[in-house]
């Protein structure tokens, strides 16, 4: 498939949710053209689309509404959200693929589904196929369970479990979430039937709802607006992670055994271009990446992820070179529980 080919049937293309302009327009007080660059003319001189594989409403999503407006007064141009998702972010990945890499188009994407869709889905691109702008945050991989349940943490779930038949809710069929419940099922030999919710939203509300016996989220995808409201198990990590009180972590609930424990398993946030903008349009790419560090940076931005449920306490900004570290180790480890997945897919 070529790059610039759009997506043929299987994997649908349209976007259903599209969100206003954020921001104005070089010459409507966004704070001016850009300048040149080795494209010729001015960049950006007009919108900027922002690709979101989720849907409306998740953790990817309020993250990039949450930041859009700071980097819009940054950069000098408005940006409009299109959220793209399914495929388990595959829809949204093929489409920033076939994107002319012009400048015109970013997404923020998610670490490891995005290495999954091309290690156990068969996608069309690997990590060679785009330019990373930088990081935005870590949000680490957590369990929950509905308010109700005859077990109160992690590892009394997994005792409930192999006596019990239960139904564990994942955010998508591949990825951090996927994984976790992947490992604990091999790791303790437990009677688990997951299930795919195909999203943090759905995700939540099936545990509000009571509607499975526990779920894999994210907690600040989660929402910390929530505690009190379900059972927080566990965080698969080998500290407490500081968005929800009181959670215990997978190491202090001896639960050694179980991989990715010590390292830590979660799930990055992070700003991509189709590639060879890099390599075509070098000032463009570099105004993005400066814009962006200064929109990660700024104080209002800072203040509007506190207000979005204590966003500011996961913020991790990196640059370029250090993203692609992090996409290589993200890849290495996912390509290290394939057969995992396969098993999985295939049972």
């Amino acid at each position: 498939m070529n790059r610039r080919t759009f997506i043929k049937a299987g994997i649908g293309t349209g976007a259903i949710g599209l969100a206003g302009c954020v921001g104005s327009l070089p010459g409507e007080g966004g704070g001016g053209g850009g300048g040149n660059d080795s494209g010729g003319g001015s960049y950006p001189s007009k919108e900027i689309t922002v690709i979101v594989p989720w849907a409306q409403g998740g953790g990817t999503d309020r993250s990039t509404r949450a930041l859009t407006p700071t980097w819009s007064k940054k950069i000098g141009a408005n940006f409009v959200v299109q959220n793209y998702p399914g495929g388990s972010t595959q829809v949204g990945g093929e489409n920033l693929y076939n994107a002319t890499p012009d400048g015109y188009t970013v997404a923020m994407w998610n670490l490891p589904q995005m290495q999954a869709t091309w290690l156990f889905q068969d996608a069309p691109y690997t990590a060679d196929d785009f330019d990373f702008i930088g990081t935005n945050h870590w949000d680490p991989t957590m369990w929950f369970a509905p308010k109700d349940v005859p077990y109160e943490d992690m590892k009394e779930f997994i005792d409930y479990a192999k006596e019990n038949s239960v139904t564990v809710g994942t955010t998508a069929a591949i990825g951090n979430t996927a994984l976790s419940a992947l490992l604990v099922k091999d790791t303790y030999d437990v009677k688990m039937k997951l299930v795919n919710m195909e999203g943090g939203t759905p995700t939540r509300q099936a545990v509000l709802a009571g509607d499975v016996d526990a779920a894999v989220n994210q907690p600040w995808a989660f929402n910390p607006s929530n505690i009190g409201k379900v059972t927080s198990l566990g965080s698969h990590t080998p500290e407490p992670q500081e968005l929800w009180p009181d959670t215990p972590s997978f190491k202090e609930l001896g639960l050694t055994d179980l991989p990715r424990v010590e390292e830590g398993l979660g799930q990055w946030k992070l700003q991509v271009t189709p590639g060879g903008l890099k390599d075509e349009y070098p000032d463009r790419f570099e105004k993005l990446v400066t814009s962006y560090e200064e929109a990660m940076k700024a104080d209002e931005y800072r203040q509007r992820a506190k207000e979005q449920g204590n966003l500011d306490k996961i913020l991790r900004y990196n640059g370029p070179e250090k993203t692609q570290e992090i996409v290589d180790e993200n890849t290495e480890f996912m390509r290290e529980y394939k057969p995992l997945f396969d098993e999985f897919q295939q049972g």
